[in-house]
This record gives C-alpha cells, structure tokens and sequence, in this order.
C-alpha cells in the first residue's frame, strides 16, 4: 500500500525546492543613509528643561521618524536620523502657550538639513523659529510701480 504526500511536506519541499533554485528575493528592510544627530533647543537663549525634538525627513529625504527626549539642560541625542531636509517638531515643551505649542507640533516649520558626516551640534531657539515663521506668514508689502501714484 502505497502513502499519499500530506499537504504540508508537500509545501515544504516547494519552499526547499524553490529556495534551492536561486529564485528567491531577498526581504527586509532597505537601508537609507543615516546619522548621529545632537544638539540644543533654546527659549530666548535659555535651555528649555524638558520634551521631545522629533525628526520627519521631507523634500525628498527618506528614511524612518526619530525622536529625542530633551534633558533638563535643554540637550538632546539620537541616532539614524535620515540624511537630508527634516522636518523638526517640538513636542511638550514645558511652560509653552497653546498656540505656540501648535505652530512648533507636528508640521512644525523648522527645517534642517542633516549631513552624511557630523557637523556638530543643531542649536534651535524657539522664539527665533517662531519670529521666522512669523515674517513668512506676513502679507509682503506692496510697492508702487515707476509711474503709479504712491498710497
């Protein structure tokens, strides 16, 4: 009398079979170009005692989220951060008003640019991002062209 193959050792030789042939894809995560990223976040100069500084890569940058906690000294270290622009949030920044805490969150308008190699410390003060952010929101005023009254 004569066995009948099970279904599954018939899966596994398939697996073994196909294995064996040299068409197999090689699975896993890719590899993108990272860094070691330290650096400071300021308020008017002064550390700002705690939070999180996260990094989005953008423009063209890929790679995966990072974030940091913020020391007590206004410090922060993390590593594989994407090579290129990155989006930069400040997240639960202690003693910031609501709609400051809104602007600097996720879509934050702080961008850098992360090097392949080490190019010291990122120093970020809040109030100089914010006036930054601020003057690029503002209506530009308009000029008067050669040969139009002025206001």
């Amino acid at each position: 009398m004569r066995r009948r193959p099970q279904p599954l050792s018939m899966l596994l030789a398939a697996v073994v079979v196909a294995s064996a042939s040299g068409c197999r894809e090689e699975l896993g995560p890719e590899r993108f170009p990272t860094a070691s990223v330290s650096g400071v976040i300021l308020k008017s100069g002064e550390p700002v005692t705690g939070g999180w500084v996260e990094f989005q890569p953008a423009y063209g940058a890929v790679g995966d989220f990072r974030s940091a906690r913020i020391e007590a000294d206004g410090t922060f270290r993390t590593d594989r951060v994407p090579i290129g622009v990155n989006v930069i949030s400040l997240i639960d920044l202690p003693g910031m008003p609501p709609g400051v805490a809104g602007v600097l969150g996720h879509g934050s308008p702080i961008r850098r640019t992360i090097p392949r190699e080490p190019a010291g410390p990122i120093r970020i003060d809040v109030i100089d991002e914010l006036v930054r952010h601020q003057n690029a929101q503002a209506p530009k005023p308009q000029t008067a062209r050669e040969g139009e009254p002025r206001p």
